[in-house]
Parts: C-alpha cells; structure tokens; sequence
C-alpha cells in the first residue's frame, strides 16, 4: 500500500549501525527472491509504444508493463510529470510515493529539483517493503544512511533506455550501477527489473524499477 512503510517510525537502536545491517539484510532476501522476478516477465512481455524489444522506446515515450499503474492524466500523469522537476512531479505520485517521502526525510528532495541531467533508478512503493520488519524504521532514523542509499539510484546525465544494455553508471553516492537487457527486458544490477522505462521529468530521464538499489 503506498507510503504505508515510510509512515512507520520507531525508536531504532542506533541508525547509522542498523543501516549496514539492513543492507546485508536485504541483500540476502534479495538474493533468495531473485529468481521469482525473472519468472514475472513470463506475464507480459515489455513494450514499447511501437516496438516491443528492449534498446527502443525514447522516441515512443515511456514503456513496460508497470507504465499502466501512472494515471493517464492530473498528478503524476506521464505529461504532468515532463514538466516538472523530477521531486516534485513525483511528489503525488500513486507509484512513486515512497520514493517521494523518503527523499524529503533524507533532505535531498530539493537537490532533485535543482540538479541538472540526470538518471534516476526509481524503486516504486512496494520496493520499499522488501526491507524485513522494522529495518526500514531504524533507516528513517539515520538521513544520512538515507541518503547514501538513495543517491546509489540516481546517475549524472540523461540515459535513455537505448543504453542501458551493457551499461556502466556512476552513482553520485560514489558506486557503480549495472544494466543490461535479455530478452527484451531491462534489469539494473542483475536483479531489479526495470518495469516502466524512459519517463521524463523536466531535468532527469527515469527508469521505474520493482526493487531497490543496495549499494555494494
């Protein structure tokens, strides 16, 4: 359910400890559900607005199966977000909303306004509730730790999707992002689908992915 993770604040036993810990912990989960996202994309295949194999899709706009639960107009709309910076289009967002409320915690919502040509990975709600019981609480706590895992997400420059095969990113927390694409699906980091690619903001290109980024 949208926001409902990040509405949950407990007193942690130390934030900048539990989010290491949280990391490793979700690596492993990660891990153990990994091979259940590839068995998704058996569902229905990605498309683009005109043709259906990955490496096309800027010039049609945005595509892939998760681009249907955007609203077709108003708040978070496809054309409403072109022409807004990229934390404030997302800001009413029924996808992104979790995304939305983690970036103002972690103070970063108005540099992702201001910045310039960029690419955000953006995990949608329900990425955020892979994190075990409480783990995400102690998160909140630390804006910092935050932060560090939000800016692993988001690289300098606009990459359409005709890149992210076999593709190399500097993340600006100081890691590398990974992309490749295999039978016309996308995937960051050899295990987050990419499930909307190719949404505009008026300063970043987004790619929508249903699971989060941890940093190495």
């Amino acid at each position: 359910m949208r926001r409902t993770s990040l509405s949950r604040r407990t007193g942690g036993t130390g934030p900048a400890a539990a989010t290491g810990a949280t990391a490793a912990a979700l690596l492993l989960a990660l891990s153990a559900c990994g091979s259940g996202n590839e068995g998704a994309s058996d569902d229905t295949p990605q498309e683009t607005g005109q043709e259906g194999a990955a490496g096309h899709g800027s010039a049609a706009g945005p595509f892939g199966p998760g681009c249907s639960d955007f609203p077709r107009e108003g708040a978070g709309s496809f054309e409403e977000m072109a022409d807004q910076p990229f934390a404030t289009a997302i800001a009413d967002s029924p996808v992104l909303g979790n995304l939305a409320d983690a970036l103002e915690r972690s103070g970063l919502s108005d540099h992702m306004d201001t910045a310039e040509g960029m690419t955000v990975f953006a995990p949608v709600d329900d990425a955020f509730d892979m994190y075990p019981d409480g783990e995400m609480d102690d998160l909140l706590e630390d804006p910092g730790g935050l932060a560090h895992l939000l800016n692993y997400h988001v690289v300098a420059g606009e990459v359409p999707s005709a890149e992210l095969d076999g593709g190399v990113f500097d993340a600006l927390n100081g890691g590398q992002v990974r992309s490749s694409a295999s039978g016309g699906w996308y995937t960051v980091d050899g295990y987050a689908p990419v499930v909307c690619a190719d949404v505009e903001t008026a300063n970043a290109t987004v790619h929508v992915v249903g699971m989060l980024l941890i940093p190495s």
